[in-house]
């Protein structure tokens, strides 16, 4: 029966993580992670929120005057790319706390949950399983134990979270009182009056003589959500900008030192804090019903220039701040905490947000930003992400082809395309490809030569070539943009660029649906390390081109 599972030697009609799941039902029997948190412990209680509205904004450094942690504001002065995000402060008590596992991942392999741990000497290897109670029961009990954090934990605090699909590490609280943050950026889930989620709210920034004020939209009406007075507001934080060197298909709007600040806002007196969400406490239409209904706007229209307002009502998946594995240097530029996809007829668009500079890398470093996508949402057909290879963790996807950009020594070298799949050059130069398990190096451990492997290559004049790590010439169909400060990067990518299967369809066409992730690794000179630092978001399931 094709629809029953055999998991640790009993048959169920659930998947692993189903089975797990099903052990939390809440009173209509569906499960629930609340019932999850409950059952471990990590249920708040005594909770107390605060919001609190922060804008992010850059300046050419000449063109401003700062006095007493505030900006003396003038006609002249130049804001570019605006952005907006709110900061959620949690204080709370539990039986338990809980910390995220970074050293190691779950995945299914033959109908087990196989936990996967990292080590700086022997990368990704299988260290144990997830057993039907959702507990860590530990295989490796050799001399390589000592080689892998997730080994050092007790293993009675490592709990699998079917819901979240992740490792976490228990602790008791002690009664203390725990403190949590988290930041969310736009755009952000507003409630109304009724309690209802205005899911069809769109937002706006714009500069109103010597403020930055966002606004909300629904049809023609506009409200005002939160305001920042250059003459009023504190600074909060301050960063220098971000100036590589630059070439052909890559774009950044200044070309003067600049410098991003960072204010505390104020929330408009119409918008009120409840229970660690916002609502505006006036009526945004004349029912909750209609503004529940209300048509959203057309999608929005992606231009690569380095101004990110266009991309500020595109829905993204957010990736925690931090998320490092151990052997690895705690690298800003490639941590990544936004990832978002659109599309239209001829062009996919991505766009990712790290806590430092995309493309940084001190005078000789590398660094390499690259989308992983499963054409075939297809976890055996690809490569899996970093197993063989000694960067981040792995993930979850079979990774068919990727659009990448790279950078050496501060310098934009170039875009670039790549595809892993059956054959190697002589497929993707006839461009006729074909999905297949497939490895990352064209050679194993021991230096043999493999048949099938990730292959990279750029078109150039209307031809396309082969190319590898420090050749330089960017491929004319992928073009990327930074922010001015470097945080921020978009990049459009000529869905034809994903070349065709063996039948002559385009991998990439309307209609298709994949697994989509992004990536960046670095190098860390830049910050005295001589270890790489490097990052993946989450993976956005089943996304289908429009």
């Amino acid at each position: 029966d094709s629809d029953k599972y055999t998991y640790e030697s009993k048959t169920f009609n659930k998947k692993p993580d189903e089975v797990i799941r099903s052990l939390y039902l809440d009173e209509t029997g569906k499960p629930s992670r609340e019932i999850f948190l409950r059952s471990w412990g990590l249920f708040p209680s005594e909770t107390s929120t605060e919001i609190k509205p922060y804008f992010k904004i850059s300046f050419i450094n000449a063109d401003i005057v700062i006095k007493n942690g505030h900006l003396i504001p003038d006609r002249k002065t130049k804001i570019l790319n605006p952005d907006f995000f709110i900061t959620s402060t949690s204080k709370y008590k539990s039986v338990n706390l809980v910390e995220s596992i970074w050293d190691g991942r779950v995945y299914e392999d033959e109908n087990r949950l196989i936990v996967g741990g990292y080590s700086s000497e022997f990368n990704e290897r299988p260290v144990g399983e997830i057993n039907s109670k959702g507990r860590f029961i530990s295989e490796l009990m050799d001399d390589y134990a000592k080689e892998f954090p997730i080994l050092q934990i007790p293993a009675d605090q490592v709990v699998f979270d079917p819901f979240k699909w992740r490792l976490i590490r228990l602790k008791p609280s002690n009664g203390e009182t725990i403190e949590g943050q988290k930041s969310s950026f736009l755009p952000i889930m507003l409630y109304g009056s009724y309690g209802e989620e205005l899911t069809n709210m769109r937002f706006s920034l714009e500069n109103e003589n010597g403020s930055v004020v966002l606004h909300g939209i629904i049809e023609d009406n506009k409200f005002e959500i939160a305001r920042c007075s250059f003459s009023d507001s504190k600074i909060v934080n301050s960063a220098d900008g971000y100036m590589p060197g630059l070439g052909e298909g890559c774009i950044q709007p200044v070309n003067s030192e600049i410098i991003s600040l960072t204010f505390e806002g104020q929330f408009s007196e119409d918008v009120k804090q409840n229970e660690g969400a916002l609502y505006f406490n006036k009526n945004l239409l004349e029912s909750a019903d209609n503004a529940y209904k209300s048509k959203p706007a057309d999608k929005e229209e992606i231009s690569i220039d380095g101004s990110f307002n266009d991309w500020r009502n595109v829905q993204g998946i957010a990736d925690p701040r931090g998320d490092y594995v151990s052997y690895l240097y705690p690298n800003p530029d490639t941590d990544i905490l936004e990832f978002k996809v659109t599309n239209d007829e001829k062009y996919l668009y991505f766009y990712s947000r790290v806590a430092g500079a995309h493309g940084r890398t001190g005078e000789k470093g590398r660094y390499y930003w690259y989308t992983y996508i499963d054409v075939d949402s297809n976890p055996e057909t690809g490569y899996p992400p970093t197993r063989d290879d000694n960067c981040y963790f792995g993930i979850a996807i079979g990774d068919d082809s990727e659009a990448q950009f790279e950078f050496v020594g501060n310098r934009f070298v170039k875009t670039f395309f790549g595809f892993t799949g059956i054959g190697a050059e002589k497929e993707v130069l006839d461009a006729k490809l074909k999905l297949g398990p497939s490895f990352y190096s064209p050679t194993d451990s021991e230096d043999n030569p493999r048949e099938n492997y990730k292959v990279e290559y750029v078109k150039r004049k209307g031809k396309r070539f082969i190319t590898h790590d420090y050749t330089e010439g960017t491929s004319e169909d992928i073009v990327i943009a930074l922010s001015p400060d470097g945080s921020e990067v978009e990049v459009k990518v000529e869905l034809a660029g994903f070349l065709r299967d063996e039948s002559g369809k385009m991998l990439m066409s309307p209609g298709n649906k994949f697994d989509i992730a992004v990536g960046a690794e670095a190098s860390s000179d830049f910050y005295g390390s001589n270890h790489w630092g490097a990052d993946s978001s989450p993976i956005i399931y089943g996304y289908q081109l429009k």
